[in-house]
């Protein structure tokens, strides 16, 4: 069960939320202003936090903010609660940092819902992925939300292993767990040995991998992971496969077929020019951006330096 703070001015439906999260198991702590919700976030340190945005005196969206700059708390899971009902509102809201929202008047058995799928939510982030001991996509994407909302300059560094699948089917599933082992400690150790200490990385499934770091940093990791796969990833293949530059594999009518070594395709959105509310809106330039990194003969990164969206 988790631990709730919920910050409501309403006094009988605070009590009322608080018996139905006490009964369902839930600790619970309650503040009924907004003056002072900070500091019993400090001491209760909630799994989630259940936010009213109209507070006296603090807005529910000036705690959100601040929950999200706060090192010991900014991960935990918030939920707003708006009269509003608003599209504009519901999403400033979630640009705060919110993850989700509840519009008043509604039901306790919605609520319940919401706080279940927050729950759920923050088993997911701390999933990783059984062969790359990496987060994944709901992981990297709440982090980088974080990030934007604190109002930090980052980069997102997307990478795919372009000749994964071929690769995959010469060697098979071994081969496929060897390549994705290779390419997650390539990564976790480059960070290390470059000194990267902010920086977080993702595994989002398959061949395709993210680094959130900071807006300083991307330069020099874009290039030294480029430099460090083109040369470690030989220790894939064979002397022969690496002399004549491909491997061979069969097509569906049992043909053979050439397939290229591994390269990297990276590609990088960043906050320099441009101010991203979401890492909804950082992954889809992320996902223009890739289609300009094609690798020819050997790995490639480019790197989104419009100052709009055009």
């Amino acid at each position: 069960m988790a631990k709730i703070l919920l910050v409501d001015d309403d006094i009988d439906l605070a009590e009322l939320v608080r018996t139905k999260l006490a009964d369902e198991g839930h600790q619970v702590a309650v503040v009924n202003t907004g003056e002072g919700a900070f500091e019993q976030a400090k001491q209760f340190k909630p799994d989630i936090c259940v936010l009213d945005i109209m507070l006296p005196g603090v807005t529910g969206y000036q705690i959100c903010r601040k929950l999200r700059k706060d090192p010991e708390l900014y991960r935990c899971a918030i939920l707003i609660l708006t009269a509003l009902g608003e599209e504009p509102e519901i999403l400033h809201g979630l640009e705060q940092g919110a993850d989700d929202y509840l519009v008043k008047p509604f039901r306790l058995e919605r609520l319940m819902d919401k706080i279940a799928s927050l729950s759920a939510l923050l088993v997911q982030i701390d999933t990783r992925n059984r062969l790359t001991n990496l987060p994944g996509t709901d992981a990297i994407k709440r982090e980088i939300n974080h990030q934007l909302a604190r109002g930090n300059p980052i980069a997102t560094i997307y990478i795919d292993m372009i000749g994964f699948k071929g690769y995959v089917a010469n060697r098979g599933p071994e081969g496929q767990n060897k390549a994705l082992q290779f390419m997650s400690k390539l990564l976790v150790g480059l960070t290390r040995d470059m000194g990267i200490y902010e920086c977080f990385v993702a595994h989002m499934g398959g061949e395709h991998f993210v680094v959130l770091l900071k807006l300083a940093d991307y330069e020099r990791f874009s290039n030294g992971l480029i430099d460090a796969f083109d040369h470690k990833s030989r220790e894939l293949y064979s002397a022969q496969e690496i002399e004549q530059g491909y491997i061979t594999i069969a097509d569906k009518q049992g043909q053979e077929q050439r397939c290229k070594l591994m390269k990297l395709s990276v590609g990088v959105s960043h906050t320099q020019f441009r101010q991203f509310k979401s890492a909804k809106k950082m992954f889809e330039v992320l996902a223009q951006v890739r289609q300009m990194a094609q690798p020819n003969r050997g790995s490639i990164c480019f790197v989104d330096r419009r100052r709009s969206d055009r």
